[in-house]
């Protein structure tokens, strides 16, 4: 009797601290999977926005002093959102939810983020992308309409450690760079690598309506003679159009952008109210660049509703293979095919002829 007691407690509490143990181990494995960081982030579709309609109270592109025509359907730009972030990639949790997700990716934090660079240093990279893509939309869509434009070349971004950080100002335009007038980022980047950093880089700007005359002194960054600026030719709009696109930032609304303007500025309904969405960069000439995202963006566009897709033609490797079911996909190079494209859609003749992924 006295034996049998002596053992009862003993296996009681070995069950008690097994089960306790095991218990522990589970939540342990738990929350490895919940919050344990890896080396990889989750692109998954973003939200979509119909560039014809209101972001809150506010027209998405609003041309107070010109007419403006009534509007119908979808030009809607997509973006792509991101699990994880430079410090911390996704959760081991997330990328296993990712693999059951056919429109969603699992990338490596460098895809992203370059070596050095925090999310800040991306978002203000992001922003000036977007601004970029603006401009050049409004050019892209006044050449189709004819309506004549001018060109500046500006400095759009200076490195405040970098040699011209004390001398050159974001918004400076630039007339002349060594004596030749100032054409462009090719050119500068032309004349910077001849000076092999032993003479200066002499500019006449003009800056708030002044013209100077500034010099920088080049030197080696990521193994090439730079002055820390960023350079681009800006159009010079003759009216105001306002564009607010809430925090989106990045080049791909390009495209979308300039077709949603020439809609207002034109008589008659361009969608013929049907749901057309897409994506590309694009540039003062109105070709259509490639972008990143494509597959989460032709799911975003499917999940919204949306029939019809516009993707740049060097994206088709990202298209074949992965256009979600219900997804119409039609691949342009200029704005010009987008635009023919639009109007086939809308009337529902020729869409036959329109070119796709695989033709």
């Amino acid at each position: 009797m006295n034996s049998f007691e002596d053992k009862r407690p003993k296996k009681y509490l070995s069950r008690k601290v097994f089960g306790w143990l095991t218990t522990t181990a589970l939540l342990g494995g738990s929350l490895f999977l919940v919050f344990a960081p890896t080396p990889y982030l989750v692109e998954q579709p973003g939200p979509t926005y119909n560039l014809l309609a209101n972001i809150g109270d506010k027209p998405v592109i609003e041309i107070p002093k010109k007419v403006t025509y009534p509007v119908s359907g979808d030009l809607s730009m997509l973006t792509v959102t991101l699990k994880g972030g430079p410090e911390r990639g996704a959760s081991w949790l997330e990328l296993g939810l990712a693999k059951l997700d056919s429109g969603v990716s699992i990338v490596n934090i460098t895809d992203i983020y370059p070596a050095g660079w925090d999310r800040a240093r991306l978002d203000e990279q992001s922003d000036l992308m977007m601004l970029d893509s603006q401009a050049n939309s409004k050019a892209a869509a006044l050449r189709l309409l004819g309506i004549p434009f001018t060109t500046e070349i500006k400095v759009t971004m200076v490195e405040k450690k970098g040699p011209a950080g004390n001398i050159l100002k974001a918004a400076d335009t630039l007339l002349t760079v060594q004596g030749e007038i100032a054409t462009g980022l090719d050119q500068v980047r032309r004349l910077v690598a001849e000076t092999k950093g032993q003479r200066t880089v002499d500019m006449q700007i003009v800056r708030d309506g002044k013209k100077l005359s500034v010099s920088v002194l080049p030197k080696i960054i990521d193994e090439q003679w730079r002055m820390g600026i960023l350079v681009q030719t800006v159009p010079t709009i003759p009216f105001e159009i306002d564009i607010q696109v809430g925090n989106v930032g990045g080049p791909s609304a390009g495209q979308m952008l300039a077709l949603a303007i020439y809609d207002k500025l034109t008589p008659g309904e361009l969608t013929g109210g049907k749901r057309i969405s897409g994506t590309g960069t694009i540039n003062l000439d109105g070709k259509i660049g490639p972008i990143g995202g494509a597959k989460q963006k032709m799911y975003g566009a499917r999940r919204a509703g949306h029939e019809w897709f516009l993707v740049p033609s060097e994206n088709c490797d990202q298209v074949i293979g992965n256009i979600p079911e219900g997804l119409k996909v039609v691949r342009v190079t200029t704005i010009q095919d987008s635009l023919n494209a639009v109007r086939a859609i809308a009337s529902n003749t020729g869409l036959d002829q329109l070119l796709t992924c695989n033709k």
